[in-house]
């Protein structure tokens, strides 16, 4: 048997668009469907779980497999989310007049950092692409991201690759462009581009020519300009992939760090600011509690402020004055949640809309945001006092005076676009009456025909004297009578057979198949000039996109403090007050877990931390587990954060001098996938705090030393305990169950003594939350094992030696050998 040819014309076409996107899964466009072929049709179809199919025989087989072009977006968020790249390939002719076969582009190639659609991003997230890069001559790293869905464009210089990857989790960028000669240890999850990076100087002119700008100096960039590839590598990189302008991307500035709280990704995971510890999940988190924003803008800068608290006070207070005068007006409070509600994703409509990856509901949104925005001026009035809240009612002004971007914008809209609009440009209904005379004048000529057809059924019943005929509509035959077989013998003379049915007939007439070819022109011509006057109105939007991101930045601002105002009163929070850092003071009275507040049904017991540079900066917290240590220190740090974001905070009374970093060792997150021991992690995680913090840090640490020998734990964790009160000097909680530790305070200065109080009624203990000074009488670590249900004989025994050990040292097992007998 002759075998077919399978090196057709369509396949030669299919291999060298291929060619040119390896890396590519290639979605092929023919007729309805995206086609994949050889290996990308393997994996498509694994992948996805679809039939694999194929043409030809043995081993001529080629594997082949398909998806519906109209629900193409559910597959292609499937391989974007499995880490793959895929090309899409559209024709790019009319397949009925082309000469030979149907041309072929890709038009866009979408990538994990790269996704723009709805289904593919999260409302409360950013999505990044990233690049890092190793500034020559130099051990510095340039460090770039950028979000295309909502036109954020940063760029630093990192001292290290510790601060290069910290940061790069912190962003949770899903894809980056990496330098050729680097190597970091990065999770799997991470898509990684191997990258060579151009010149400082090629950079600098690529970019200033890809901004219109004579100099990135008008970008606040001179002294990054060493960073200036890993800017350009992203540029090129988006150019590549999404075939557009860009426009969203109106600049390129720098992330200051140096005015903002250091947080590596360690103490983010600790002190569970996004995702609960134990579910994984929002719900948990000090961002679950304090997230009461109204639009994702919102939701998505309130990640940023957790990420970066700020470290200015000007920048704080005037942030607190915000929330305090939105706290003390309930009713403006309340109006402006309700408007904020009626606001869309203000960045993502517009990078979409530039990105020509929209339809007509995007502008309807549009205008909708931006008339619930147009009361927000009027609101705001009221509030006096805050510098935000009265440059955002400044700003809002705008939206009712004459020929501003937002009133030109309003106008167009509402005079341009239907109330209802399809989803597509392709069948019309996008334009309101009024809006374009040739548009009206189009529609005018075909009107009768319209009415004429919608009239017919009911004439030709009446002519005919068939009741049961039917007029209607496909887009194969056009306009048709249906008449029931039982009518046939009533069928007028002129009436001209089409198409015979089960149960009936199809009829047409000249004159009708005359109205139908005039109206369907007609409405391909409307069709045509609708999608014509809509591109207009985009174009016209796209002038003024600088505009609708400065707008959608203050709402996003405006969200959180409302949101910061919200929580701050229904859980009854104090305003921080900021003192002079020389002080090291850190004094929160009757301070409450933010978190477990929001999660137990009962009262959280409050307690006072106070701490200053002429008292003590070290406290030393002894006590059993279960007693409260860990949650105490958490609790501390997340009040800081709270602070130093603008929020007000779980107590009655807080007062603080800045911190500039946080540093954490809590509990158990130990990063095991890479091979090393908690012990190691725990030392890596204590050098990373040891060589980076300053008297200006907090430092909460848990347990140092619990992973290795008893003296060897205790003896390193007594040696970072003197390093840091001695070398350092920075505020630090360091919870132990080594008591001999506690005898540190007689020889250091500022080191005191806490434990978690205990009290123990007829051999059985209460837990009563309470931080006192003073070092714990002992561990009780026997009594919580008996309350953890140990079987009662090892109970007996652990008393036993307890005894032992407390009476004859190390050296009691020695002389009592005897083996431990549990039943």
């Amino acid at each position: 048997m002759v075998q077919p040819n399978l090196d057709t014309p369509m396949l030669r076409q299919y291999k060298a668009i291929k060619a040119e996107y390896e890396d590519c899964i290639l979605f092929f466009r023919l007729g309805d469907f995206y086609e994949m072929f050889l290996k990308d049709a393997e994996i498509a179809a694994k992948e996805l779980g679809i039939t694999l199919t194929g043409r030809g025989k043995d081993e001529k087989r080629i594997p082949m497999c398909g998806i519906p072009h109209h629900s193409s977006e559910n597959y292609l968020t499937k391989l974007i989310q499995k880490g793959f790249k895929v090309a899409i390939c559209e024709q790019v002719e009319d397949p009925s007049e082309a000469s030979g076969i149907t041309k072929r582009e890709v038009v866009k190639i979408v990538t994990p950092g790269t996704a723009i659609s709805d289904k593919l991003l999260s409302e409360e997230h950013n999505n990044y692409l990233s690049a890092i890069m190793k500034i020559p001559k130099s051990s510095s790293y340039g460090f770039s991201f950028v979000d295309i869905s909502t036109g954020e464009f940063k760029i630093l210089s990192l001292a290290n690759k510790d601060d290069v990857i910290s940061l790069l989790l912190k962003l949770g960028s899903k894809e980056i462009l990496l330098d050729t000669d680097l190597d970091l240890a990065l999770p799997d999850s991470i898509m990684i581009n191997p990258t060579t990076f151009l010149s400082e100087d090629h950079s600098h002119k690529l970019l200033s020519d890809h901004f219109k700008v004579n100099s990135l100096d008008s970008f606040g960039l001179s002294h990054l300009k060493m960073v200036l590839p890993a800017a350009w590598a992203i540029i090129d990189y988006l150019k590549l992939t999404q075939f557009n302008t860009l426009l969203q991307i109106q600049s390129c500035t720098e992330l200051v760090i140096s005015d903002t709280l250091r947080l590596d990704n360690g103490t983010i995971q600790h002190l569970e600011l996004f995702k609960s510890l134990h579910t994984n999940q929002k719900e948990g988190s000090l961002f679950w509690v304090l997230d009461q924003t109204k639009t994702a803008l919102g939701s998505r800068q309130l990640q940023h402020y957790l990420k970066h608290p700020s470290t200015n006070v000007t920048t704080i207070n005037s942030r607190l004055d915000a929330v305090e005068e939105l706290m003390n007006d309930l009713l403006s409070r309340e109006e402006i949640r309700e408007l904020l509600h009626q606001v869309y994703d203000l960045e993502r409509l517009i990078s979409r809309i530039v990105s020509d990856h929209h339809n007509p509901r995007d502008c309807l949104a549009l205008k909708q945001s931006f008339i619930a925005i147009q009361d927000l001026s009027p609101i705001l009035s009221h509030f006096e006092k805050s510098k935000y809240l009265t440059e955002f009612k400044h700003f809002f002004d705008s939206f009712t005076i004459k020929d501003s971007p937002f009133s030109f914008i309003i106008e167009l809209l509402e005079t341009g676009i239907t109330d209802t609009p399809p989803t597509t440009i392709r069948e019309g209904g996008i334009i309101k009456p009024g809006f374009s005379q040739e548009l009206d004048d189009l529609n005018n000529s075909f009107k009768s025909i319209k009415s004429w057809i919608q009239s017919l059924e009911s004439v030709e019943r009446n002519k005919t004297g068939i009741s049961t005929l039917k007029v209607g509509f496909n887009k194969v035959f056009g306009y048709y009578f249906q008449i029931p077989n039982g009518q046939k013998h009533n069928v007028p003379s002129h009436y001209i057979r089409k198409q015979t049915l089960t149960n009936g007939e199809r009829y047409i007439t000249p004159e009708l198949k005359e109205k139908e070819t005039i109206l369907l022109n007609g409405e391909e011509e409307q069709f045509a000039l609708e999608a014509k006057l809509y591109k207009e109105i985009v174009t016209s939007i796209k002038q003024h996109i600088s505009h609708i991101q400065k707008c959608a930045s203050i709402i996003a601002d405006l969200d959180v403090f409302q949101s910061f105002a919200t929580i701050s009163l229904k859980q009854n929070y104090c305003r921080p007050k900021f003192v002079p850092s020389e002080s090291l003071t850190l004094n929160f009275v009757d301070n409450r877990h933010p978190v477990l507040e929001r999660i137990q049904s009962t009262a959280v017991i409050p307690n006072t931390i106070s701490m200053n540079a002429e008292d003590h900066t070290f406290s030393l917290i002894t006590g059993p587990n279960m007693a409260g240590k860990s949650t105490l220190m958490k609790q501390v740090g997340l009040t800081v954060i709270m602070a130093q974001i603008g929020c007000f905070t779980p107590a009655k009374d807080a007062s603080l001098s800045i911190i500039d970093r946080l540093f954490t060792r809590i509990g158990a997150v130990d990063y095991l996938f890479s091979g090393q021991s908690t012990f190691m992690v725990e030392m890596l995680e204590s050098s990373t705090i040891l060589h980076n913090a300053t008297s200006q840090s907090l430092i909460l640490l848990d347990e140092i030393g619990r992973g290795t020998a008893t003296f060897d734990g205790m003896s390193i964790a007594g040696s970072i305990v003197d390093y840091i009160h001695n070398t350092i000097g920075a505020r630090t909680f360091f919870a132990t169950h080594y008591h001999e530790l506690t005898a540190l305070s007689h020889r250091l200065q500022f080191l005191k003594n806490f434990n978690m109080e205990i009290k123990e009624i007829s051999g059985q203990l209460s837990f009563t939350h309470k931080y006192i000074e003073g070092a714990a009488d002992k561990s009780y670590g026997v009594h919580v094992a008996k309350m953890a249900g140990l079987p009662e004989p090892v109970i007996e025994k652990a008393n036993e030696l307890l005894r032992g050990f407390e009476n004859q040292g190390a050296h009691y097992l020695e002389h009592h050998p005897k083996q431990l007998i549990l039943f």
